[in-house]
């Protein structure tokens, strides 16, 4: 189809114009250009490459927003424009048989949330964390719906490493400048704050980020076992130490030294394994050593949290309480912040213009209090299944791609008790779906499937 260059220039000049002051009209004139290119394409084709597109926006989040609107951003567009085709798609959900169980008791989870509604102490709460739910539910199925083969998770993982690699970058200038990205939470602060948060909103999330995410990465370096690879290896799980160190964040080191030492058992052979246990070992009792006796930053965070620690405590006993007081049926989902908010704030001289409320920085007593035990029974389908299946894999199968599920759930394990936002974290449900799609290859291979 031929068009008028000057037509095009000033239907681009008049675009420029208008988006200047509604940045909004943005939108459908790109949803009409993309129609117009994609009219010709097969349906399977456009979905498959939304599905890339989601990745990407998954980690990159409000990055990539509409100016102006962060909450608009393209994961959010992506991911609802490919629901909206797929329907309309010929699919192949027979391949999902092996996954039944974990994905009822998924499906249940959500199930039993929406039925909260009826009882619900703030329906408005709920909706949003509902929401939540199904987001991470379609990113889970897509990942193991588009991963039929090895090939296709080295292919997933080359698209998820470039925003890694550019999440440490960020890191890293965090954490030499004390200056931070616009999303950041620490960048409200009006002071340098050393602490790294990556293209993640806080400290917690991106050290469980980073836990996740290097062993893929480190998976993909050593395809190839050279002196150089290795090095660069190395080299990577130093920096990553300190950036995880800097974030102060006591449950994401616990994760991330945990990794290291399933990461080096699956690569090595025990006598290099125990030389490398001993070398890291060094190197961690070193680099604390020396904080210890330069007072820094870090170590006086680690050791001295003892605020922090009582008001977790009474976060979690409010929590239980809360649990308790609703019969363990739960208090609707998504509402139990709002019950922590009042009891750490009260109810009186609160601003009308923040948001009142606060997180559980625990998943599980969070789903208790607010799905109560029949909900929480269903999600702990979905984790247990899954962590028996990663565990068997870890220890029946060689080479680094058997133990990626396992690394992750240890990941997934320290997020839940440690961040204050994994329903909106779109990063660790996209990992739970890289571990669930690893292991649902694993089946098919000993069903003779792959």
């Amino acid at each position: 189809m031929a068009i008028n260059k000057t037509v095009l220039g000033l239907a681009f000049i008049f675009i420029s114009l208008v988006t200047a002051v509604y940045p909004l009209f943005l939108l459908p004139v790109l949803i009409i250009a993309a129609c117009l290119f994609i009219i010709d394409i097969p349906l399977s084709r456009i979905t498959y490459f939304l599905f890339y597109v989601i990745l990407i926006s998954a980690i990159l989040g409000p990055y990539l927003s509409v100016p102006g609107l962060s909450g608009l951003f393209l994961f959010r567009i992506a991911i609802l424009l490919h629901f909206f085709l797929f329907l309309f798609e010929k699919k192949d959900l027979a391949q999902f048989a092996l996954l039944k169980l974990p994905l009822a008791g998924f499906a249940l989870w959500i199930l039993y949330a929406v039925i909260t509604l009826i009882w619900s102490q703030d329906p408005q709460l709920s909706v949003r964390a509902i929401y939540f739910q199904l987001e991470s539910f379609y990113i889970i199925f897509l990942c193991i719906y588009y991963v039929r083969k090895v090939s296709d998770i080295k292919k997933m993982l080359l698209w998820i490493m470039p925003p890694f690699i550019l999440s440490i970058g960020v890191g890293c200038y965090e954490m030499m400048s004390g200056n931070h990205l616009w999303y950041s939470g620490l960048s409200e602060n009006g002071y340098p704050d050393f602490r790294p948060t990556g293209l993640l909103t806080n400290t917690n999330d991106f050290s469980s980020y980073l836990s996740i995410y290097f062993p893929a990465f480190i998976y993909l370096l050593l395809q190839k076992k050279t002196w150089v690879r290795t090095f660069i290896a190395l080299s990577s799980a130093a920096v990553l130490f300190f950036l995880v160190v800097a974030t102060e964040s006591r449950t994401g080191l616990i994760a991330f030294l945990i990794t290291i030492v399933l990461i080096i058992i699956k690569l090595y052979t025990k006598q290099i394994a125990l030389f490398l246990f001993f070398i890291g070992t060094c190197v961690v009792s070193i680099s604390l050593l020396v904080m210890k006796l330069f007072q820094t930053q870090e170590f006086s965070y680690f050791v001295g949290k003892q605020t922090s620690t009582d008001q977790r405590l009474l976060i979690y006993e409010t929590a239980l309480n809360v649990a308790k007081e609703s019969h363990f049926l739960g208090v609707g989902m998504g509402v139990v912040p709002k019950y922590i908010f009042e009891a750490l704030y009260g109810t009186v001289n609160i601003s009308a213009n923040i948001t009142q409320t606060m997180s559980a920085h625990n998943f599980w007593l969070a789903q208790l209090a607010d799905i109560g035990v029949l909900g929480l029974a269903c999600f702990l389908i979905f984790f247990v299944w899954l962590l028996h299946q990663a565990v068997k894999l870890f220890f029946t199968e060689k080479g680094l791609l058997a133990g990626l599920p396992l690394c992750i759930i240890i990941a997934f394990i320290a997020i839940s008790i440690g961040s204050s936002s994994i329903f909106e974290m779109r990063v660790v449900w996209l990992g739970i779906g890289l571990a669930l799609a690893i292991v649902h290859l694993n089946l098919k291979k000993k069903e003779g499937d792959l």
